[in-house]
């Protein structure tokens, strides 16, 4: 799994003064380059409560429902990823602790923009949060753990244990080894030709001089001439800000997943999986890798095991879920796929055309990935037309089982159950579905279209160009909405209040008169005779909407 280019991290902030010892300094300079630099704080999905707690339940692990969550974030940014967990659940605590007060400024702004009143964020040390700061149902702290000096590392670790409440689960991302290997390689070349460096600017053009000599000057015999210049390549790609804080700040310390374990368990804690747990299961690599594994890691414990798969992979990024050492001997040692029948599923799932020669059994699905999903078996069928006919809405097992009975009725009740679980889990283990305890808020019955909560006040704020803050979904997605000035009018009239008549009347107006461009090009100012034209904007506006999820019903 590659880790995503934005993050959000947080250090202690020292006392000004000019006795300054030398972590005060490094973590000063950290500080610094964050508000210098900020990131885009974006909404992670496999962060998100409701997400963790559907997970933990794979295990046998209970964790508080949401409704009045008390939620906490090391290292939060400008709050986007605590946002939408705050405007979904407005009973809910929701507070995000980050170093940058620029970021944190910034993030009370949207908060308020939002009328997220729920949303606490503090420009503080997580070195300063003691038990007295709160507990906490549910804790994370994504993209911090690598990037800060060793003494907020064990801040880190002490926090998930004092501050977590007794059936509380804790997520920490972090970089690790083997895969971050030849990274280790790449950062130390990018930070000896960056050093002496005035400016974040001539930093990273100074670290991409030295990516090009990786991937261009490398000599032939060199035994990590592809490694580095796999790497390198895929660091082409990314934002100067993403090589400034990944590769080029000053601290980045990558683990194996046995030392994080370790150090979890002598904190008082116990690693119960990974945020998205089919990372952990062999047979997500296919089955070479779960074969090579099998005589090597068959006496092994659960963690030895995923060690022995890291360097199968070469695992580069991990977020591991924790819970109190208490809990350990309540852990199921394999998830339940049973437990998948009480769960509500989601997936944006399109029927694409059947290739040419395939099986005449064969049906394609893209995902909103990209990734294209193939099967011959009618229940796989049933189960991928109802989740990508009712995305973004939620649906029950029992309502998949109902749609996959006419597909396949030489099956038993058992036995349809059994492969239908089987599908699901592969649509797990392909990273194309969405499950929770809860149901998603979305429904089709309301006959007025109607933003999600907070969308309408929060769609002025991410569309500005130095805008911290990204839209969001109700699964707790970043979403781009479009922003063509016609798009925008119409949006912000969906609020519940017109039909869809009147809006098409809204666009013909609009267009009629002159005040908003088609997003085509063509201008339409005094024509007549814009129905169908006003009609097939409409019509693809909100299908966007709709699978952006920004639509209600």
């Amino acid at each position: 799994m590659r880790r995503e280019p934005q993050k959000s991290r947080s250090a202690p902030r020292p006392s000004r003064n000019f006795a300054m010892s030398a972590p005060d300094r490094l973590t000063q300079a950290i500080s610094d380059a964050y508000d210098e630099t900020p990131y885009l704080s974006l909404p992670f999905s496999y962060t998100a409560p409701g997400s963790l707690r559907a997970v933990a339940h794979l295990y046998g692990i209970s964790a508080p429902e949401l409704n009045r969550a008390r939620v906490l974030e090391l290292g939060c940014a400008a709050g986007g990823n605590l946002l939408p967990f705050a405007i979904a659940y407005p009973d809910a605590r929701v507070v995000g602790v980050d170093l940058s007060p620029q970021q944190i400024e910034a993030g009370q702004r949207a908060a308020e923009a939002a009328g997220a009143r729920n949303l606490d964020l503090h420009a503080m040390s997580l070195t300063d949060i003691t038990p007295e700061f709160g507990t906490f149902d549910y804790i994370i702290c994504h993209g911090v753990f690598s990037w800060v000096p060793p003494e907020v590392r064990d801040a880190i670790l002490r926090i998930c244990k004092e501050n977590l409440a007794p059936e509380g689960i804790a997520y920490i991302s972090y970089n690790t080894y083997p895969g971050w290997k030849a990274s280790d390689v790449l950062r130390d070349a990018m930070m000896l030709n960056s050093f002496g460096a005035q400016t974040p600017q001539e930093k990273v053009a100074r670290a991409k001089d030295m990516l090009n000599l990786i991937e261009n000057g490398l000599w032939e015999n060199n035994p990590l001439q592809s490694a580095l210049q796999h790497t390198a390549q895929k660091l082409r790609g990314q934002s100067d800000h993403y090589l400034l804080h990944e590769y080029l700040e000053a601290v980045n310390t990558p683990c194996y997943f046995l030392e994080f374990a370790a150090a979890a368990q002598q904190a008082g804690l116990a690693y119960l999986t990974d945020a998205e747990p089919q990372l952990t299961f062999p047979s997500t690599y296919g089955s070479r890798v779960a074969l090579g594994l099998n005589g090597l890691a068959v006496n092994a414990g659960r963690e030895m095991r995923e060690q022995y798969l890291d360097f199968a992979v070469g695992r580069s990024f991990r977020k591991s879920l924790l819970v109190h050492a208490e809990r350990a001997g309540a852990m199921l040692e394999q998830p339940e796929g049973g437990a998948f029948t009480k769960m509500f599923f989601a997936a944006d799932l399109r029927p694409q055309p059947t290739p040419a020669g395939a099986p005449p059994q064969q049906r394609d699905y893209m995902t909103a990935r990209g990734a294209t999903l193939s099967s011959r078996d009618p229940v796989a069928h049933s189960l991928m037309d109802l989740l990508g006919e009712s995305w973004p809405q939620s649906v029950t097992f029992d309502a998949i089982r109902e749609a996959a009975t006419a597909n396949a009725p030489d099956k038993s009740g058992q036995e349809l159950t059994d492969a239908l679980l089987a599908h699901v889990i592969a649509l797990v283990q392909s990273n194309a579905l969405s499950y929770r305890l809860e149901p998603s808020s979305y429904g089709r019955s309301q006959p007025k279209p109607q933003l999600i909560a907070g969308a309408l006040d929060l769609l002025p704020v991410v569309i500005k160009p130095d805008s911290q803050i990204s839209m969001h979904n109700l699964w707790h997605q970043g979403v781009t909405p479009p922003s063509d000035p016609l798009s925008l009018h119409i949006i912000g009239m969906m609020d519940g209040s017109r039909t869809t008549a009147e809006l098409r009347s809204a666009v013909r107006d609009a267009l009629t008169a002159g005040r908003h461009p088609h997003p085509n090009g063509q201008t339409y100012k005094g024509a007549r005779n814009l129905e169908p034209v006003a009609q097939e904007f409409l019509n693809s506006l909100m299908v966007k909407l709709r699978r952006n999820g920004l639509l209600l019903n």
